[in-house]
């Protein structure tokens, strides 16, 4: 089982950065644009991205899956959300 949270603990570092990344250049993006779709696009990948590392977090401290993937799924659904807000509605 250790191979395993190891595993696991990996895939999710590999999330935050990748997260982290792509909210830097979509932060930066609004930056230099003031595009209001590329804040919301930021914001979404930020949410989506905490929320996992928070779900992470919540397995790691809890013990609890089932905790860990509502609050993964929560904070998902929310971040897609305002990403597709972003994508579709949101007209500068």
């Amino acid at each position: 089982m250790s191979l395993t949270l190891d595993v696991l603990r990996a895939a999710q570092a590999l999330v935050l950065i990748f997260g982290l990344i792509v909210v830097y250049f979509a932060s930066k993006s609004y930056r230099r644009t003031k595009s209001m779709s590329m804040l919301m696009l930021s914001a979404g990948f930020a949410i989506t991205t905490v929320g996992s590392v928070a779900a992470g977090l919540a397995f790691e401290l809890e013990g609890d899956l089932v905790t860990a993937d509502a609050l993964y799924a929560v904070a998902q659904a929310i971040g897609f959300l305002i990403i597709l807000l972003s994508l579709a509605v949101v007209k500068d």
